[in-house]
Order: structure tokens, then C-alpha cells, then sequence
């Protein structure tokens, strides 16, 4: 069993038997009271008899943020090597393409079409993508070379990936892009085939998840995609 907790837009928290794994988190400005409906974490969401892993895709303030390295005194950190942090023993600085082992945990990165990089772990016997800003970024405003030269860089990372098995993939379904919200997602669920796809990097824009979960309930049967309805939500996964 596997419970996934969502924080906000690209943060997660991933409880296993043996493992808590944090990936992209960061506070926001929430301003209510209750920490569940702000998705912040605090030391109690943490146990010592765990090994805990943070990991950062890339430097945006949206996916990373300082106060990861005060939650929990033993932590592992594995950072995308674009933001500058000096190293220590807990510390594993990454690029792209490269594969190594944390705590027992395989690790691969890949690429992005933003900044930094995705991650593939595997834990548990179970594979875990989570994409930071790897997305097909179609923008209304830019050119059509501008939009193609996207779609392209997004297609080449995504025929690397397809090598490997992905069973829960986060990716991004992002309202900003307006009527190009899915383009990524579909292409990826095409693609790769994840068995569990959960929408990240969204804000408060609930609404998108269940936009999208419509959309490809009716177009695919083989991926479960989950709805996500606020902060804090948890989900409890079995593959």
C-alpha cells in the first residue's frame, strides 16, 4: 500500500512501509490556519523510523523551497543540479540522463522542456515519474515555429522515457495553457501507458483535474487518472 498525499501544484507526499518521499515542495502564501488546506507539511508528517528523501525537478520558486531542509534532521536530498546549494553527505546534486542509488531507492533522470529535469524511481517493486516541467508548453501568443519547436522537444524526452515502464506518473496539466491544457498528458498516457496519471502543477485549479479525467475516461481505459479536489487530499494506491 502506497499513500500518496497532494500539497500544492507540484508537491507531493509518497508513504510507504519503509520510505517517505517528498517531491517539489514548497509554501505558498496560504494564509489559512489549517496546514492540510494549505498542503504545508510540518515535522509531525514525518517518522523517524522512516528514511525520508526530498526531491527538487529544478530551481523555480514553485517547485522548490529552502524550509525543506528544516522538516525532518536525517533527510536525503536529491536536487537538480540548476539550483546552487553547496553539497554535503546528505545531498546528491543530479542532471539529466544520469542513474544512481539513494537509500536504496533507483533513481534516473531525464529531461525537461523547462528547466532541470523528471525523475523515474523505483521503490517497492513500483515505478514512480514525476515530470517537473517536462510538458508539451504550447502558449497561445508565441509563433508557430516557436510552438513547434515545443512539440518537438517535448515528442524527443518522451521517446527516451518510453524505454521504461512508469506504473504512477505526476505530470502536468496546466489551466494557463488554455485550450492546450491536455496536449501533454494525452501524448504522455499515449506513449508511455502509466497505470495510475496524476494532474500536478495547476494552482488552486481544481477544476482542471476533472476537466482532463473526462477527457481521457473517454478516450482510454488502460490509465487511471485521479481528480484532484484540494489541498491535502490523500490517496490511498494499490497496484
Amino acid at each position: 500500500m502506497m499513500v500518496i498525499k497532494y500539497l500544492f501544484h507540484s508537491g507531493f507526499l509518497i508513504n510507504t512501509d519503509k520510505y517517505t518521499l517528498v517531491f517539489d515542495y514548497f509554501e505558498d502564501n496560504c494564509k489559512k490556519k489549517n496546514n492540510s488546506e494549505c498542503g504545508r507539511l510540518t515535522p509531525e508528517d514525518f517518522s523517524d523510523d522512516k528514511t525520508v528523501v526530498f526531491f527538487v525537478s529544478h530551481a523555480h520558486y514553485d517547485h522548490f523551497g529552502k524550509e525543506i531542509f528544516s522538516l525532518h534532521k536525517n533527510s536525503k536530498y536529491v536536487i537538480s543540479n540548476d539550483l546552487k546549494i553547496a553539497k554535503n553527505e546528505n545531498i546528491v546534486m543530479c542532471g539529466p540522463y544520469q542513474e544512481f542509488e539513494v537509500e536504496g531507492i533507483k533513481i534516473k533522470t531525464f529531461g525537461s522542456t523547462d528547466e532541470g529535469l523528471s525523475y523515474l524511481i523505483q521503490i517497492d517493486g513500483k515505478s514512480i515519474f514525476h515530470a517537473g516541467d517536462l510538458n508539451w508548453w504550447h502558449w497561445d501568443g508565441e509563433t508557430e515555429t516557436e510552438k513547434e519547436s515545443a512539440k518537438q522537444s517535448f515528442f524527443r524526452e518522451i521517446d527516451i522515457l518510453k524505454k521504461n515502464d512508469v506504473d504512477i506518473a505526476f505530470f502536468p496539466v496546466d489551466p494557463r495553457l488554455e485550450d492546450a491544457y491536455y496536449f501533454g498528458g494525452k501524448h504522455f498516457i499515449e506513449e508511455i501507458g502509466p497505470k495510475i496519471f496524476i494532474p500536478m502543477h495547476f494552482q488552486d485549479c481544481h477544476y482542471i483535474t476533472k476537466k482532463f479525467k473526462t477527457l481521457m475516461d473517454s478516450q482510454n481505459k488502460n490509465t487511471k487518472i485521479i481528480e484532484i479536489e484540494k489541498r491535502g487530499q490523500e490517496l490511498a494506491i494499490e497496484i
